[in-house]
């Protein structure tokens, strides 16, 4: 049985996405270029550019994704409560289990890459901000329902949190030895203490 031309291309597509994905976790998005990427996925140089016209194209496209998987995750989190667990929740399976194309390395390399690069920076945020705005509903479901602190800033605690994220998923590409999982007592301590009321926490 034949394929359809449109099923080809998408598994295609994934394949080149995967295949850059990995490229960009091994050499670095700097040393990484597209003569490297068709490499990586075993196409021509042609039929890369088919399908993507740069690789800060395809760069912006993962980072994209997994923002799109986090909001995703979030707006599945609002479903019920305990909000603050719920959180918790989240942000501990955004920072155990990366998806498709994304992992633990590679998310490091684009902190890095929107560190320097000032339009990868304005993408990053952007796409970012979509992701946080998911979040800070969640955040404010907390709040209604008295779980969290009323009087803390959303927008704010919100950014520190997904930094927080961020910091921990660098610590786990940058270090074997880092087992999160032996630590995730603290980190559920750590949100209560930023989100609850002094009286309510335990950390």
């Amino acid at each position: 049985m034949f394929m359809k031309k449109s099923e080809q291309a998408k598994l295609t597509r994934e394949k080149i996405i995967k295949a850059a994905a990995e490229c960009f976790a091994k050499k670095g998005y700097s040393a990484c270029s597209m003569q490297d990427i068709a490499d990586f996925c075993g196409v021509s140089k042609g039929a890369l550019y088919g399908h993507f016209s740069s690789k800060e194209d395809l760069f912006k496209l993962i980072i994209n994704m997994e923002h799109g998987r986090g909001a995703e995750r979030a707006l599945k989190a609002t479903q019920k409560g305990p909000y603050i667990e719920a959180i918790i929740s989240f942000m501990g399976e955004c920072i155990q289990n990366s998806g498709f194309p994304i992992d633990h390395r590679l998310w490091a390399e684009a902190l890095a890459v929107a560190s320097r690069d000032q339009a990868m920076r304005q993408a990053f945020m952007e796409s970012e901000k979509v992701a946080r705005g998911f979040f800070k509903n969640l955040i404010q479901k907390g709040i209604e329902s008295g779980e969290i602190d009323g009087s803390i800033d959303v927008d704010g605690i919100s950014i520190l949190l997904f930094a927080l994220g961020d910091g921990i998923i660098t610590r786990i590409a940058d270090d074997p030895d880092f087992d999160f999982m032996k630590y995730s007592a603290t980190f559920a301590a750590v949100v209560r203490n930023i989100l609850c009321k002094q009286k309510d926490n335990n950390f």
